[in-house]
């Protein structure tokens, strides 16, 4: 009898035990605002092939691509209420939500390389925690930052600054001020339809991204023109980190520590993404349906102007807009960019 009750409490030890295991075991969903295929999305998966390494299978987060769960634009609200529970999707895409998320990019932004543009957005680290917390999102630092500049593409010339008064651009964030400024109209498109956008001319100029994964998105294709750089934003935060509040504070303290590990590797790759775009920046010089060009600098000097003031006009609408503003051109004096920071109302 004795032997038999041993018995019993073994099974039954053993039993809670794996109920327990099996209990601690995290299965989620991690959206990206990136195509199936593309570099960006490959750091995703590479993010969460590491924390299910790292955690000997107890993490498992399986990313998706733009559009396969819900439309992009939804992730923010799906984020917030848990249906997913991490995303990798540009805070610029935000505004609607708080017009703060424009402050992602920067119009007129001189940074201009991976270092400078990790510098500024690690600097303004505790001010989109802030932000999202007040969503329900709990905001881990950058995934990926912009190796260089983005590039505007477009189907007429664009090799002047008036070129863009009357276009039709797709946009995203404060980015969308800055062309207005410079009189065009903006459009707000996903990824998934800038593609058919350029096709049925519904626009005439877009940013997406840059280089490499503007070409495996085939706009080389429907193209003909593009502005290189593009003073849309600077070097800047390309893919934020954010998780759903709640599930972030589930996790043990090892398990978060698992989650920045593998942040941390990614940031890497995404440095990396750098020599990548060399590579395809080349490809495109030698397409013989496109032609890249690059504003003088004195026309150069004029949209930086503007794309100051709008940052400007914009910071002074909220105390919150003022404090990215000081991190902001702070960051810029410490970089060695004094003029523009004086520009922005830097003191010393």
């Amino acid at each position: 009898m004795k032997k038999t009750l041993m018995i019993l409490v073994s099974v039954f030890v053993l039993l809670v035990g794996s109920q327990m295991a099996f209990a601690a075991k995290v299965n989620w969903r991690l959206v990206t605002h990136a195509m199936p295929g593309t570099e960006q999305q490959r750091i995703a998966e590479v993010f969460c092939e590491t924390v299910k390494t790292l955690s000997n299978g107890e993490i498992n987060i399986t990313p998706y691509p733009a559009g396969v769960l819900f439309p992009v634009f939804e992730t923010f609200d799906n984020l917030a209420n848990g249906m997913v529970n991490v995303g990798m999707v540009y805070s610029a895409y935000w505004p609607g939500k708080d017009p703060l998320f424009k402050f992602t990019t920067q119009p007129g932004s001189p940074l201009s390389t991976f270092a400078e543009g990790a510098y500024l957005v690690e600097k303004l680290e505790p001010w989109f925690e802030k932000l999202y917390a007040k969503y329900g999102m709990a905001y881990l630092g950058h995934a990926m930052v912009s190796p260089l500049y983005e590039q505007l593409m477009a189907v007429v010339p664009i090799d002047t600054i008036d070129k863009i008064k009357g276009l039709r651009i797709r946009t995203s964030g404060i980015g969308g001020e800055y062309y207005k400024a410079l009189g065009a109209t903006t459009v707000s498109l996903s990824a998934p339809e800038i593609y058919t956008a350029f096709q049925t001319k519904a626009i005439e100029a877009a940013e997406w991204t840059f280089w490499e994964e503007n070409m495996r998105m085939g706009f080389h294709e429907v193209v003909s023109h593009v502005l290189d750089p593009a003073l849309q934003n600077g070097t800047c935060e390309y893919f934020p980190l954010v998780m759903n509040a709640k599930n972030w504070e589930s996790l043990s303290q090892e398990q978060k520590d698992i989650i920045l590990a593998a942040r941390d590797r990614i940031r890497y790759l995404s440095a990396m993404v750098y020599n990548a775009e060399i590579k395809a920046r080349e490809k495109w010089k030698g397409l013989p349906n496109v032609e890249i060009v690059g504003w003088s600098p004195e026309e150069q000097a004029k949209a930086r102007a503007v794309g100051h003031k709008v940052v400007l006009d914009e910071a002074q609408k909220s105390p919150e807009g003022q404090e990215f503003l000081d991190i902001y051109r702070t960051a810029l004096w410490e970089l060695g960019y004094k003029e523009d920071a004086k520009v922005l109302g830097f003191t010393e």
